[in-house]
């Protein structure tokens, strides 16, 4: 297999490969703003300059392929002093606004200028200034700190694949902007946030809440369609306030959509029942977990007949849990968009599934009918299971003579249940997720249970042995 060197390492390459691409191999960071691996190369920062034996010129290694028996050099002199120059030049325009920039902590400007750059500016025009500009309901354009990279222009054009954002004027007047003006119309726009390296693009959801070094993170899977995007949570306190995708080349790549990254608000939704209720008299009544258990016991006594009617966002653990703890019960599955998996399809070229469900499939496989044949009117006894985002039909919960929720629910959906038991979201809780390719994925907890909810299997323990199981 072909190699090359470089600073003194030899390192095997597949054809065609860049040495950016060979460097990151082993551990041989090269500075980048402009080259980004879902993104077409422009060799535009100059930030990734290399010196290769036998060019007079230094070279850009994002644009550079690799040769057998090349050899780079990363570290000379000659490449620290124009990487140097490089930074010198993009910090002429950049405010110094790092204490209230979403980037900080998270900034590559920030890194180089540490790493690669001066400690004194000889800067002495005035900076050019910009008003920060609104690119609809995803994006805020802070045009100040752009270093012109244009990685945005790039990915509307090749991932969103509409053609929104261009740079307009020349040098150092260059601005981004949307053409005409106009907001963003990808389904993709948070996606910006994650490409642009300097915080000039920011999401709106996330601008000024919290800074980045307070948060914890943790892997997860998107629960907003069949797709099962690889996510990162970011939470601090028990609140999550943001979702990124975590790079999958199988299942996302490096993207996800902004239906999934905003996805997430319902966990902490004021509304949201924190603990156990009765629905008496017209009214919610609060109650502590004994006595909710004790009466739901008392309560389910004498049903010969039970369906279970389970939301697919239920893991594959809490449905194996539901039929063990019910083997004699009917199962129903239910997606608010399909009534089977085999109805689902893509929405757009990328990611986006017209089933808005992520375990569809993997209620099926283990067993569970699909919702067109529940009628919740034939049994004794429907619970209702709503296992993080997506909700129970509204008002169907009337139709059965005796309705129990589990799961995560809201307080306006209360009508027609005798009782509620809350669960966990999909961010509080571990577990597996079945994608439309018939892929399972894993995923761990970002944030304890809110408020009184507890695990699903939990819930099935107590109500089966005895109160003390939840505590």
């Amino acid at each position: 297999m072909p190699s090359v060197n470089i600073d003194g390492v030899a390192v095997e390459f597949q054809p065609g490969e860049k040495i950016i691409q060979a460097a990151g191999r082993v551990s041989n960071h090269i500075p980048r703003y402009c080259y980004h691996e879902g993104l077409s190369i422009v060799a535009q920062c100059r930030m990734c300059l290399v010196e290769v034996e036998g060019q007079k010129k230094l070279v850009t290694a994002c644009s550079t392929p690799c040769a057998d028996g090349m050899k780079v050099n990363t570290t000379t002199a000659r490449v620290k002093d124009a990487v140097a120059g490089v930074q010198e030049f993009l910090l002429a325009n950049h405010p110094l606004d790092c204490p209230i920039c979403d980037q900080a902590g998270e900034c590559s400007l920030q890194d180089y200028s540490f790493k690669h750059g001066e400690e004194d500016t000889r800067y002495d025009f005035f900076r050019r200034t910009y008003i920060d500009v609104d690119m609809g309901p995803s994006i805020k354009k802070n045009m100040n700190r752009c270093i012109h990279c244009t990685r945005c222009i790039r990915y509307c054009d090749e991932v969103g694949q509409i053609h929104e954002m261009i740079a307009e004027q020349r040098g150092n007047n260059t601005e981004i902007i949307t053409i005409d003006d106009q907001p963003l119309r990808t389904a993709y726009a948070g996606g910006l946030a994650d490409v642009c390296p300097v915080g000039s693009l920011t999401t709106k959801d996330f601008r000024f809440k919290k800074r980045v070094w307070y948060l914890k993170t943790s892997e997860g899977i998107c629960d907003g369609c069949a797709q099962g995007c690889n996510i990162t949570h970011s939470q601090d306190s028990g609140l999550v306030f943001r979702l990124e995708p975590r790079v999958n080349m199988e299942v996302n790549k490096w993207w996800m959509c902004d239906e999934g990254r905003y996805g997430f608000h319902h966990v902490h939704s004021p509304s949201r029942v924190m603990g156990p209720t009765e629905w008496k008299d017209g009214n919610p009544k609060s109650m502590l977990w004994g006595e909710a258990i004790a009466s739901v016991r008392s309560f389910i006594q004498g049903a010969k007949s039970i369906a279970f009617l389970v939301c697919a966002d239920a893991t594959l653990e809490e449905a194996h849990a539901l039929q063990k703890a019910y083997p004699a019960a009917e199962f129903f599955s239910y997606s608010p968009t399909v009534m089977a998996s085999s109805e689902d399809q893509p929405l757009d070229h990328l990611l986006r599934r017209k089933d808005k469900s992520p375990n569809l499939k993997g209620l099926e496989a283990a067993g569970f009918k699909a919702y067109s044949g529940f009628d919740p009117k034939k049994y004794d006894l429907c619970f209702f299971v709503s296992a993080g985002k997506v909700r129970p039909p509204y008002g169907l919960a009337k139709l059965a003579k005796k309705a129990i929720g589990l799961g995560l629910f809201l307080k306006e959906e209360l009508s027609g249940y005798q009782f509620i038991l809350p669960g966990p979201s999909t961010y509080e809780k571990a577990g597996t997720f079945v994608n439309f390719k018939g892929m399972k994925q894993s995923f761990k907890p970002s944030i304890a249970p809110v408020g009184m909810s507890r695990p699903l299997e939990m819930l099935l323990s107590a109500l089966l042995e005895a109160p003390r199981k939840v505590s």
